[in-house]
């Protein structure tokens, strides 16, 4: 209780004058309506006993008086709480929300997104009603009780004693149950939180969920969800009411002993009439408080459970951004120096180790390699997000961890593989890159990330809505949205991670062209599994299992002949645009006509596990899951990522049904071979039916 009434207090400190006003006016109206009952003693005794009119008169000219001043009183202290009440509410969500956007990338991936909407949907709204009640009925209640409790020892000590011995009796039982109380609200508000994970979760999945065909699995799996959430619920209700069926028990005891006690003293002549109809008034008043007091006992509970929860928060360690001490370095030309970088997301998992690379000014540099290998990684440890375990990443000679972040962020131009657009206008989300922009820049911005034209065949044209995520958008539009922020901020640093992925062929060779001249002036880096738009680059950098396995240029890796030439050897299969020159090693020009192309979108299911099995599908470009169901459940366990080059569906060899399922991660291109015309194929040529019948990878 203490620590919940000292946070109050603390939170109304920065408004001295508005939180003297409320006391002011709050003790005023307390005032009045603590002694108010000792005038039904006067009344009777002085005025009615005695028949006095003139009396009688005075004391009810007194108590209009009075009454007139605390209703004003309470009416001011009303107007005042509520704009205190919104002051410290909008503190709290600033606070809050200012605290998040600077703690590190790393609490965001451990902490759910449902858990951190909590905070502004559930905690605060408790410490706001916290806030309103304990300072009015709660602090009015505390008041009434010491004040009558005063005015009765005044009147009749006994009786008083008997009401003292009854308030600790009705306090002890909400004090043995707070451990339990604590506990429990505890309990109701991580399910509460957790349910709002799965709802947020769903929301964002409903394209998996309609692939998959899993609306009833997400269903049942609710339900679960909410039958933990209604016993807990129902603990909370149970404990709640215990501890305001306790106080009005005693409270009931009390009344009976009072009532029988008082009425013994009156008629041996030890107090008057109008004494004990005082007394009884008063205590009915004190009762009443000592009743609301209670009813403050689970509220405070939950006040207590709500605050700590947000000091959790706050007390979270920042991300180290701003170091306004730090040197402020020329970041006209950015220079990359990453030595012996060793990272894991996970103590015992590292994702990249011993990483050497330099990147000088001005140049065009790119990291590959397969899925899995570090390659993001290294943009998110250059982007400062996270801290290497050990070694260091300089910047124009200067540690990363050393110089000014914020500075340094603002000099760089970065296109992430899922680029997120906040909900607001098209311009809007360009400007994000800068936000002084003019319309002229905005407009050139988006003509060289080739969005332009598409932005004015919209009604509203760059005033144009995007819905949440950027949902009324499709994936190569959102893409170019994202270049064009990236563009137009003009950065000495440019990182693109994956950024045409969601492009077709055609689009992404323009959009290539527009990085080409972009890269004339500053330092880029690209990362990519495209080896055939980096055939240009300085220096290319080729990770595998976060190992840095070469380094040189595209004719460079070639010639050694290692695993960078491995992957170009096996993109170079499936290099498409017009057709396939080379299928599995086996040159083939004859046969090229046999192939169907289809395309899919990110969430689409490619193959589906049971299905006849009908082709064979050799992956051109993007990406694919392989999944199987469980035994033993219903879920999927991913298999594998399957990416250019790769072949899935050789199933079709012994004409059986689909053992896997296949599904798009990306816009893909898959060509596709029926299953006579793929038998009669391999009869021809037998290359091409050892090399598929190879397992998934």
């Amino acid at each position: 209780m203490l620590f919940v009434i000292k946070s109050l207090f603390g939170y109304i400190r920065p408004y001295k004058l508005l939180s003297f006003l409320f006391f002011l006016t709050l003790a005023l109206d307390l005032l009045f309506l603590s002694l108010a009952p000792l005038s039904f003693q006067m009344i009777i005794d002085k005025a009615i006993v005695p028949k006095d009119m003139h009396v009688f008169t005075v004391i009810m000219m007194v108590l209009t008086i009075s009454g007139i001043i605390c209703v004003s009183a309470g009416m001011i202290s009303d107007y005042v709480l509520a704009k205190l009440s919104a002051r410290v509410q909008n503190d709290l969500r600033q606070k809050l929300f200012a605290h998040m956007q600077h703690l590190p990338v790393s609490y965001f991936h451990k902490t759910r997104s449902g858990e951190l909407v909590s905070h502004f949907s559930v905690d605060l709204p408790v410490i706001d009603r916290s806030l309103a009640i304990l300072f009015t009925t709660g602090i009015q209640s505390l008041a009434v009780v010491t004040i009558t409790t005063m005015v009765l020892f005044y009147l009749e000590w006994g009786m008083a004693l008997c009401i003292l011995a009854g308030a600790i009796l009705i306090f002890s039982g909400p004090y043995l149950l707070g451990r339990r109380a604590y506990a429990v609200n505890a309990a109701y508000k991580e399910q509460l939180a957790a349910m709002m994970n799965d709802v947020q979760e769903n929301a964002k999945a409903q394209m998996v969920i309609k692939g998959f065909n899993l609306q009833a699995v997400m269903i049942d799996k609710f339900n679960e969800r909410l039958k933990l959430l209604l016993v807990s619920n129902y603990r909370k209700n149970l404990m709640a009411a215990n501890l305001e069926r306790i106080p009005a028990l005693c409270l009931l005891l009390i009344n009976f002993t009072i009532i029988g006690f008082g009425s013994y003293l009156a008629l041996t002549g030890r107090i008057s009439v109008g004494s004990l109809v005082a007394f009884f008034t008063m205590y009915t008043s004190m009762g009443n408080a000592v009743f609301n007091l209670t009813f403050t006992l689970p509220l405070i509970t939950d006040t207590q459970v709500s605050m700590e929860r947000i000091q959790k928060v706050l007390n979270e360690p920042s991300d180290k951004v701003d170091h306004f001490g730090a040197e402020q370095f020329d970041l006209r030309t950015t220079e990359v120096s990453v030595k012996n970088v060793t990272f894991g997301y996970q103590k015992n998992q590292l994702s990249i180790k011993q990483v050497n690379m330099q990147i000088p000014a001005r140049t065009k540099v790119a990291i590959v390699g397969s899925s899995g290998s570090g390659k993001s990684t290294i943009v998110q440890l250059l982007l400062g997000l996270y801290e290497p375990s050990s070694g260091q990443i300089e910047i124009n000679g200067t540690k990363l961890d050393e110089c000014n972040r914020g500075a340094f962020r603002n000099h760089v131009g970065v296109v992430f593989q899922d680029n997120f657009l906040f909900h607001g206008t098209i311009a809007d989300n360009i400007r994000l890159g800068k936000l002084d922009a003019t319309k002229e820049e905005l407009r050139m911005a988006a003509q060289q990330a080739e969005i332009h034209d598409f932005i004015m065949s919209l009604p509203d044209e760059y005033e144009t809505l995007v819905l949440d995520g950027g949902s009324n958008l499709s994936g190569g539009q959102r893409q170019r949205l994202a270049i064009a922020r990236a563009i137009l901020r003009n950065p000495s640093l440019l990182i693109l991670d994956e950024a045409t992925s969601a492009l077709d062929p055609i689009s992404e060779a323009s959009i290539n062209r527009t990085f080409a001249k972009l890269s004339s002036d500053r330092t880029v880096i690209t990362v990519t599994h495209r080896l055939a738009t980096i055939t240009d680059m300085d220096q290319i950098f080729v990770l595998e299992q976060g190992e840095l396995v070469e380094q040189g240029t595209h004719v460079q890796l070639l010639q050694k002949r290692g695993y960078y030439r491995r992957l170009w050897d096996k993109q170079s299969v499936l290099t498409a645009t017009e057709g396939v020159t080379d299928v599995l090693g086996v040159s083939m020009p004859d046969i090229l006509h046999l192939f169907h192309t289809e395309t899919f979108t990110a969430g689409q299911t490619i193959i589906r596990e049971g299905e006849a099995a009908e082709k064979v599908h050799f992956l051109a470009r993007g990406k694919v899951e392989v999944s199987q169901k469980s035994a033993e459940s219903e879920e999927q366990i991913r298999l594998a990522i399957l990416e250019d080059g790769d072949h899935f569906g050789e199933t079709v060899l012994a004409g059986a049904l689909q053992t896997t399922t296949v599904t798009a991660l990306t816009s893909c291109v898959v060509l596709t071979l029926p299953l006579k015309v793929y038998q009669y194929i391999t009869s021809q040529h037998s290359t091409i039916g050892k090399n598929v019948q190879q397992p998934i990878r």
